[in-house]
């Protein structure tokens, strides 16, 4: 959903909070008004929004998105006129009230559908990222990678003294699907 924050999101967040403000290695032993003490970390970031508009699924699950709400405002419009037409007919009040129950019942399920359909689509993609930068992070020895574009406040030194590794993921993301497309021998 536009507007929030993905779980991936806001566990890089709390990570990112976490390696600024503590010694990790000693979280747990040392008593919680232990001064703060200042930790190298080599951050790096992405913009999400630039790699998913750069993977071909994607936009082919945004033409999916778009086809299914655009076949459930014509629903909507169908069950309406109907609706309407019954009116104009003067049919009994009981049998308008059960065809608009119906009408809600239908359109429901395919609210729901669409839902659960964007989810999927978001959730795995959300997922190739992560590993992707993950990924990438490992060969360039980074310990830590937020998305440029979920940054709310502070990510102007993240910005200034991390590596911008939107490319390089996307790269990753982009080589996987090809591997993927290959057939198997």
């Amino acid at each position: 959903m536009p507007g929030t924050k993905s779980s991936i999101q806001k566990l890089l967040f709390i990570g990112f909070c976490l390696a600024l403000t503590t010694n990790l290695s000693s979280f747990s032993a040392e008593p919680a008004d232990k001064p703060l003490e200042p930790l190298s970390v080599k951050v790096a970031y992405f913009n999400f929004g630039k790699i998913r508009a750069g993977i071909p699924e994607v936009a082919n699950s945004e033409a999916i998105r778009i086809n299914a709400e655009a076949q459930l405002r014509k629903d909507v419009d169908t069950w309406n006129s109907k609706l309407i037409k019954m009116r104009e007919e003067k049919k009994p009040a009981a049998e308008i009230e059960k065809t608009k129950q119906e009408a809600q019942a239908v359109v429901r399920a395919k609210q729901e559908a669409l839902a659960q359909l964007v989810e999927s689509a978001n959730l795995s993609v959300r997922v190739r990222v992560a590993q992707a930068a993950e990924a990438e992070a490992r060969a360039r020895n980074i310990d830590l990678v937020v998305d440029g574009q979920g940054l709310y406040a502070g990510g102007q030194k993240v910005f200034d003294h991390g590596v911008d590794i939107t490319q390089a993921v996307l790269k990753r993301l982009l080589a996987d699907s090809e591997d993927k497309q290959k057939p198997s021998r």
